[in-house]
């Protein structure tokens, strides 16, 4: 299982920008397909907590963008992020 430190969320959330071109109307377009993007909403929980894969029980929700033409619809399931201090990033 992959935990990512918040830098390498904050990394991949940068990176769909090259992906997708937003529209004046506030939406955005696939660069390769032209077609309207969708969201899913993910749960990234947070491992904050003194032991391996413990935590408070909060989580980070992201809106995950993906073309439906494309790409694959992504998991609900985001990987667990470990903060600064906790078990997993010490």
């Amino acid at each position: 299982m992959l935990v990512l430190k918040v830098k390498e969320l904050e990394v991949q959330m940068a990176s769909r920008e090259k992906k997708y071109i937003k529209q004046p109307d506030g939406s955005y377009k696939c660069r390769k397909c032209s077609s309207t993007i969708q969201s899913i909403s993910v749960a990234h929980p947070i491992w904050n907590g003194p032991f391996a894969m413990s935590g408070s029980g909060r989580v980070f929700n992201e809106s995950k963008p993906y073309c439906p033409k494309c790409e694959e619809k992504p998991s609900d399931r985001g990987s667990p992020v470990a903060p600064k201090g906790s078990y997993h990033n010490p």
